[in-house]
């Protein structure tokens, strides 16, 4: 992975609909794993990049780990790689509670790895604005795959939570398999963003519809002039 740092294009925008991290995280894939997909962590710069968009590093942070996976582009494209690995852990595990079925324990034993490997090293600390709290490392976070820590935590935080986890669901789209919590009261929501996946499924339905009906008529007209 020779080009793991790539600062030359702006920063991809991810999207945030999942209403958890690691939900977010198993999210930055596009399309339906399986079929076509979309790779979105292309780089070690892609990756700090949705840390820094999903709160879990600073400004400051991201251009230090950026400067440092520079230096030590190894360590980057090893961090890069533990990443995708804990992503595609996480989707798979979540992904079965959504089918209504049991996570495998290899998956649950990966997730418990990176657990055992940061929770140490994990502390609170006190954001820039001095109101809000976030995730710290007790090295300073000087390590490459330091925010895999809190995406492994909100993980394990979602799976100890029943209330949440049973409302874990995956957008009924049929080129997207994105995750995310449904807030709705009565739990209906399908789809990943209604205005995205929502609307495409609300316009395939609407031509369907306008097929059938021009195939019944036209069934109609034939049957008439027998």
């Amino acid at each position: 992975m020779s080009a793991v740092v790539k600062t030359t294009s702006p920063p991809k925008k991810f999207q945030f609909v999942g209403g958890e991290v690691c939900l977010d995280f198993a999210n930055t894939v596009g399309g339906k794993r399986g079929a076509a997909t979309r790779e979105y962590l292309n780089s070690y710069a892609d990756f700090v990049s949705w840390c820094r968009q999903a709160g879990l590093v600073e400004d400051a942070r991201a251009a230090a780990l950026l400067s440092g996976a520079a230096r030590r582009t190894g360590d980057s494209a090893a961090a890069l790689h533990r990443a995708i690995t804990l992503r595609e852990t996480i989707y798979r595990i979540f992904a079965a509670f959504a089918s209504g079925l049991s996570p495998e324990d290899s998956d649950l034993d990966r997730l418990n790895v990176e657990l055992s490997a940061h929770l140490g090293r994990l502390r609170v600390g006190v954001a820039a604005n001095r109101k809000k709290f976030r995730w710290t490392w007790a090295d300073g976070g000087t390590a490459l795959d330091d925010a895999l820590g809190p995406i492994a935590r909100s993980a394990a935080d979602l799976l100890n939570c029943p209330l949440h986890l049973e409302r874990v669901r995956q957008c009924d789209g049929a080129t997207c398999g994105w995750l995310f919590v449904d807030g709705t009261k009565n739990q209906s929501r399908r789809w990943c963003v209604m205005s995205d996946c929502g609307n495409v499924a609300k316009v395939r339905r609407f031509r369907m519809k306008n097929r059938r009906r021009r195939s019944s008529k036209s069934t109609s007209l034939k049957t008439g002039a027998s």
